[in-house]
């Protein structure tokens, strides 16, 4: 089989497979993401009929409560009238201006009162006798703990309207009142609640009993949630959503709690989502996969035939040329066209022969290098080497100028220059990045004494470093500008005596080492700008380079818990402080001899 044939075979079978494990993926996926968002949309609009059932029925109970809180109405109920006319001056002028307030909405069919005052008696105002004493409804009020409750839906007599009421007893005031009030509600008020998602859905609200309230169901509609074949699912939980399929069709059921009250506690809204509406749009889904599928081999069946046409031409013509060059032809090249690999292949093949007419004179050359760079190579050690020398003489005159100033009695100026002499020759017996506290202690009181001779009296100082810190090792330099800036901006400028003082303290796992100074310290404006500078990175920066770099080494070496602190007041001095590891003080950094 030539080469042609199999890569087109290879590459068909390659993109069949994947176009084909592809096209099933994300149809399986999109018909689970269609399913998921039609779920959802349910899920979304149930939780909606389901608050507004709850926020329906509290606006019933609303003006249940009012006539319950009202004690002026049930003052007026109670009353025992003299007269009828009396009676009925109080019910036109006081209940019934009330009651119609109260009765405002036209989903409201009744408000009955019921009252054992036989002095006040209307249309909608009924004597509480025996019988309805011994009713079950009535006792039910009483028995509740809430003093209300819910009803399910009836028929009043000489109505053909269904109803259901909320009934409550009255009188706030007054616990033994035997008073009731009964708010009739239209059913159709909760059908509205339903009246565009049950087109496509069913509903079903019910009471905590399981006593349905309403079934959007066109036939087979149910009254007691027990006739379900799924009730013990749906009374176990709160909310849930399952499937379930019957003898004609499969529905996702889903159902939901009402809790918001002690009233409604118990009532559920389930809906029925029937699963067979849900499949032609995933048929129409999965028949567009197919045919984009079937559409996508055919195409690379196509390009896959061109492009092995193209490729395998390109390598016999290569594979020819490659023959040439076997017999000692160093001209043969091969016409380049395209930016694939196979274009590259024949540019590197034509590379490939020019480069071996020059490999010879290229070897020589490489060898002429190497000695160059042998060469630069001793130059920059010997440049090493005279930078070493450099210091050392330094240090040699300054202690033959120390010696001179000796023979010329110049003392005073002579134990300056051998202080330098001593600093600097610290400086050489320690070239690495890092030196021991004490090391640098060492400096800092060469330092401030050579200070103290350039300004006599104008200071005083003190060093206190805990014994057991003196091992520590720390960045060289990262002391002396502190007590440096102390100098300049505290000492100098102070107009009485001054005193630095250099304290080490252990907290922990961390060494502290601060720098204080009493002299003129700084306004709370120049500690702020201060403080905010040791936060930028930035080198564009020019103020506080000093701060700014110990900061900035101390972070990037140890990390960003540590660093400086400084703390600053007007006319009482400046105090910087340095926090380091202590755990430092066992590698001991890097250090080179």
């Amino acid at each position: 089989m030539k080469i042609r044939t199999k890569l087109i075979v290879a590459n068909l079978f390659v993109v069949l497979l994947l176009l084909g494990s592809l096209t099933y993926v994300l149809m399986k996926r999109s018909s689970d993401l269609v399913y998921e968002h039609i779920i959802e949309n349910a899920e979304l609009s149930l939780s909606q009929v389901s608050a507004n059932f709850d926020n329906k029925l509290s606006s019933y109970e609303e003006n249940a409560n009012t006539l319950f809180l009202n004690s002026s109405l049930n003052e007026k109920l109670q009353k025992k009238y003299k007269d009828q006319q009396e009676a009925y001056d109080t019910y036109f002028d006081y209940y019934q201006p009330f009651i119609s307030a109260v009765q405002a909405t036209k989903a409201i069919s009744h408000l009955n009162l019921y009252t054992d005052n036989p002095t006040f008696l209307f249309a909608n105002v009924f004597l509480i006798d025996e019988e309805t004493r011994q009713s079950d409804w009535y006792r039910k009020v009483f028995n509740n703990r809430i003093g209300g409750y819910w009803t399910g839906p009836y028929t009043p007599l000489l109505e053909h309207k269904p109803v259901f009421s909320f009934r409550k007893r009255m009188n706030n005031f007054d616990p033994a009142s035997p008073n009731v009030v009964s708010i009739e509600i239209q059913l159709r008020v909760l059908s509205e609640l339903i009246n565009v998602e049950s087109k496509s859905k069913r509903f079903i609200f019910s009471l905590a009993d399981g006593t349905v309230l309403i079934d959007s169901a066109q036939t087979g509609g149910i009254t007691q949630l027990k006739e379900l074949p799924f009730y013990s699912e749906i009374m176990k939980e709160t909310e849930g959503s399952f499937s379930y399929e019957d003898e004609h069709n499969s529905y996702q059921i889903m159902f939901q709690t009402l809790e918001s009250h002690n009233s409604v506690r118990g009532m559920k809204v389930l809906t029925f989502i029937p699963i067979n509406e849900l499949m032609p749009k995933i048929e129409q889904l999965r028949s567009l996969s197919i045919v984009l599928f079937l559409l996508a081999i055919v195409v690379s069946a196509l390009f896959i035939s061109t492009i092995s046409v193209g490729l395998t031409r390109r390598l016999t013509e290569l594979s020819f040329r490659m023959k040439r060059v076997h017999k000692d032809n160093f001209q043969s090249f091969v016409e380049v066209k395209g930016k694939d690999e196979v274009a590259q292949l024949g540019q590197m093949f034509n590379l490939m022969v020019q480069r071996v007419g020059q490999l010879i004179q290229e070897v020589y050359q490489s060898e002429i290098d190497q000695k160059e760079q042998a060469l630069r190579t001793k130059e920059v050690e010997l440049y090493a080497l005279q930078t070493q020398i450099n210091p050392h003489f330094l240090f040699n005159v300054l202690n033959m100028i120390r010696g001179k100033l000796l023979i010329a009695g110049e003392r005073d100026t002579a134990k300056v220059v051998g202080l330098l002499a001593k600093s600097f020759r610290m400086m050489l017996r320690n070239g690495g990045p890092t030196i021991t506290l004490s090391e640098e202690m060492e400096f800092i009181s060469i330092y401030l004494q050579i200070q103290q001779h350039r300004f006599g009296d104008k200071f005083t100082f003190t060093i206190a470093i805990p014994p057991e810190a003196l091992a520590v090792n720390l960045p060289k330099l990262c002391i002396q500008p502190l007590v440096e800036n102390a100098i300049t901006h505290g000492v100098e400028l102070s107009p009485t005596q001054s005193r630095i003082q250099i304290r080490g303290k252990l907290a922990e796992d961390t060494l502290q080492i601060t720098v204080e100074d009493d002299g003129l310290g700084m306004t709370p404006e120049r500690l702020t700008e201060i403080q905010a500078g040791l936060q930028q990175d930035s080198l564009e920066v020019t103020s506080n380079i000093g701060l700014r770099n110990v900061n900035r080494r101390l972070k990037v070496r140890y990390g960003d818990s540590y660093g400086l602190d400084v703390q600053s007041e007007q006319g009482e001095g400046t105090k910087v402080t340095i926090f380091i590891p202590m755990q430092q003080a066992d590698n001991g950094g890097e250090t080179d001899v």
